[in-house]
């Protein structure tokens, strides 16, 4: 796709005073990898990859005005004292030398406060706010405006979107001061008007300053669905012109509040199941009541973003878990380079993370916020690499090693490259993972990797070919429960893999029992019950889909339910026939109201749908073991992975050769 389609995309803005060379803006996108509150080596490793990437304005995120107050997040950023001042000095210096505007976001971090800290407001209760309270949190944000001027960032945004203090004081619900912060809608809009005012007369008329708020604050009901709560888009309509009287030269907008945290994220950060940019018609609302630019995010493709800039929908488009996927992003687009592309999945791993684990995690990209670590860089000596195995973790190894200058041949048993990606596509709202497929093999073909199809090579030829080293990606079996586990099982004849099922190798009957409900099953069972199946799944542990994200076990087992499938946890299998299953349900958690927590069922089933899990095959790395060629493991031949784990130990391992 040539680059005029994006004309608008990549034509300049402008926010008050401040040029953009286009209309990408890197959103505030939490990382969770700053120490004791100070700038380190990773996060501007990090911000330095977008701001390379060509997008035109980098705002960093969540600078915490108050960390005595309100410790905001674990290893977040401060900018409360002046200590602070040279890592942000080098971090707005680091965007601005590699070509993008650099913009500071600041807040309160409300109720993140830790340990025998009281938070000023939390999600629990808010605590009633004097006057004098509230100025004083307002005089902060002041100081760290002022902080962050100095510094040498060129804009400043308020954070008053999501979970903070200044999207409490928006909420009808959270915010009950009787005072003049309270109240009426226009009331709940006071603090941050203030907040504005007050930093518009520190910074100066002419220096650009807006703010991020929500368009509303919803909570999930039955079905799915989702109501409005203590922020409503009614209220958004009245707030967000008071916001730009009071100073703001832009609205920076995004969703969610405080009701509940995991759908706090699954708000701000749809899902494929949501669709393309499903806040769109809400964004092209707001902007009809304002006279300055309006910044929206919340999957938006270059292709919707390109069109809403024309249509006058928005004004900038904010890419940030595209651009945790790819920080190049906006580079590849600007020269045709579609293809190139690492495409986001929408897993939401990278929301999920950010609260525990040492720093931002994507599934696709390892190397997020560990961008000098993962430098790829010429190998020493290029050496003779053969790779068996031709899914993510195998593919994303032949792309390294090629990088580095070896010389790869990947063999793949099956006539196609994916391997596991390939059924993990097939349930629904999992075709972004196509889009993954795709990108790998592409990548590839544009690097000439040698891929030999349809080939289960031997020890014998590999030791034949001599190779330095091979990277052994391939060897997982189906799990297959012993006659001790389900007595009858094995003598069946209606019994498939969730495998043939989802390829469409199986005949499936009207009704399924699945054993096995962790993803596979779960998502199998989806995919049959769209199909009109009558579907019962069992897992003996307590929880289903348990090794998944939480939030995003949320919403699976949430459309599990609604889509009438049977959930049973807990159970211990009695006897199985051709015709059905007996169980017992030994107090687990169940969808069936009829079960009690100590029960015994039967359950009628036409097909059996094996989905319990899968262990390595050890023997093709034995057998290389003993031609004396040096086998390095990855992916599923060393116990079963995710796409995250498969990947970066294709990285990894091609890395250290």
């Amino acid at each position: 796709m040539a680059k005029s389609q994006y004309d608008s995309l990549f034509s300049p803005g402008r926010i008050g005073t401040l040029q953009l060379k286009n209309r990408i803006v890197y959103p505030p996108m939490g990382t969770n990898v700053c120490v004791g509150g100070e700038v380190t080596d990773r996060f501007l490793g990090y911000h330095e990859a977008r701001a390379r990437g060509g997008v035109g304005m980098v705002i960093v995120e969540n600078a915490n005005v108050d960390s005595a107050g309100a410790a905001g997040l674990p290893f977040g950023l401060n900018i409360d004292d002046d200590k602070y001042m040279p890592g942000l000095t080098k971090l707005a210096q680091t965007i601005k030398k590699n070509g993008a505007r650099a913009c500071l976001q600041i807040y309160h971090g409300s109720i993140w406060a830790m340990g025998e800290q009281r938070p000023v407001m939390g999600a629990e209760l808010p605590r009633e706010l004097s006057i004098d309270k509230i100025q004083y949190m307002i005089q902060k944000f002041v100081e760290g405006a002022r902080r962050a001027k100095e510094a040498g960032f060129e804009a400043i945004e308020i954070h008053g979107a999501n979970i903070n203090g200044q999207t409490q004081f928006r909420s009808r619900v959270w915010n009950t001061l009787k005072n003049k912060y309270g109240g009426s809608v226009e009331n709940r809009a006071r603090f941050m008007c203030d907040t504005l005012k007050a930093v518009r007369k520190e910074v100066g008329k002419n220096f650009p300053l807006w703010c991020r708020t929500s368009i509303y604050e919803i909570y999930r009901v039955k079905g799915g669905k989702v109501a409005e709560y203590g922020v409503t888009l009614q209220d958004t309509l009245v707030q967000v012109p008071m916001f730009v009287a009071a100073g703001a030269d832009a609205i920076h907008l995004s969703q969610g509040g405080f009701y509940d945290y995991a759908w706090e994220y699954l708000t701000m950060c749809p899902t494929e199941a949501d669709g393309l940019a499903p806040n769109l018609g809400l964004v092209a609302q707001v902007k009809k009541v304002v006279n300055v630019p309006v910044i929206a995010a919340a999957h938006i493709t270059p292709e919707i973003g390109d069109q809403a800039i024309k249509q006058g929908k928005l004004d900038f488009v904010a890419m940030g878990r595209a651009m945790q996927c790819d920080p190049d992003l906006p580079n590849k687009l600007a020269r045709g380079r579609e293809k190139d592309i690492r495409p986001c999945i929408h897993c939401n791993h990278c929301i999920e993370t950010l609260a525990w684990a040492d720093g931002v995690v994507c599934v696709v990209n390892p190397a997020l916020a560990r961008e000098k670590e993962f430098e790829i860089k010429k190998a020493a000596k290029p050496k003779k690499v053969i790779i068996v195995g031709g899914g993510p973790a195998g593919m994303e190894a032949a792309r390294v090693a090629t990088l580095r200058g070896h010389q790869v041949t990947l063999y793949e048993k099956e006539r196609k490259l994916g391997g596991q990606l390939i059924l993990a596509a097939i349930p629904p709202y999992k075709k972004d993972i196509r889009d993954l497929t795709a990108y790998m093999i592409n990548q590839l073909r544009k690097l000439k990797v040698k891929v030999v199809l349809g080939k289960a090579i031997t020890p014998e030829e590999i030791k034949k070919a001599k190779p330095d080293v091979v990277i052994l990606s391939a060897g997982v079996k189906n799990l297959v429960p012993s006659p001790e586990d389900i007595p009858g099982l094995d003598t069946l004849k209606n019994v498939v893999t969730a495998e043939d099922v989802l390829l469409g190798k199986a005949k499936v009957g009207k009704k399924v029992f699945i054993i096995g409900g962790d993803l596979v099953g779960c998502e199998t069972a989806e995919f049959l019950a769209d199909q009109g199946k009558q579907v019962t799944i069992a897992r003996r542990s307590q929880f289903m889909a348990n090794k998944m994200n939480p939030d995003m076990r949320i919403l699976l087992v949430d459309r599990m339910r609604n889509k009438g499938i049977r959930m049973l946890t807990g159970v211990q299998y009695q006897q199985a026939t051709d015709t059905g299953i007996r169980v017992h349900v030994r107090g687990g958690i169940t969808s069936m109201a009829e079960i009690a927590a100590d029960a015994m069922k039967n359950f009628p089933a036409d097909t059996f749908v094996l989905a319990a899990g899968s262990v390595p095959d050890t023997e093709l790395k034995e057998a290389i073991e003993k031609t004396g060629v040096e086998v390095k493991c990855i992916g599923d031949c060393v116990e079963p992975r995710t796409i995250l784990e498969a990947i970066k130990e294709g990285w990894q391992t091609a890395n250290e050769i």
